[in-house]
């Protein structure tokens, strides 16, 4: 059943990718995702959702920035390269002002500090998904 936030619908179908090389952190944010009824699928590697071509299906991505081979911030620049107007959730435990600014000239959707809250994060994923 959809289920109705702040005005929009978001639906059970629904596909995130979860895009980190820290364990927990990709584990926890699945459960997330999965707690409010949508699909998921980790990644451990930008590399490894690119050769997975975790993008054709996703409706939502959610990559941290720092990760052995590309980083979030490449990863969201090969997505923009293939002109595919996914939204993308960038996190990181080091945010900054350039590199938040090098995110948003890339087209990501938004960008977040760790730590964040759970509830953040499932207001940030329902409005990206609620954009046309």
């Amino acid at each position: 059943m959809p289920r109705a936030s702040q005005g929009y619908v978001v639906t059970k179908t629904s596909k995130i990718a979860v895009v980190d090389d820290d364990g927990s952190m990709r584990d926890a944010l699945s459960a997330l995702v999965r707690s409010i009824g949508m699909a998921v699928a980790s990644y451990a590697s930008a590399d490894a959702f690119v050769a997975a071509q975790g993008f054709d299906d996703a409706d939502c991505i959610i990559t941290d920035v720092q990760m052995p081979g590309m980083s979030g911030i490449e990863l969201l620049e090969f997505i923009r390269r293939r002109r595919l107007a996914t939204p993308v959730i960038v996190i990181t435990a080091y945010p900054s002002a350039a590199l938040q600014a090098r995110a948003m000239a890339a087209g990501n959707a938004s960008f977040m500090g760790k730590p964040f809250d759970g509830n953040d994060m499932v207001n940030r994923i329902e409005q990206v998904l609620a954009q046309p």
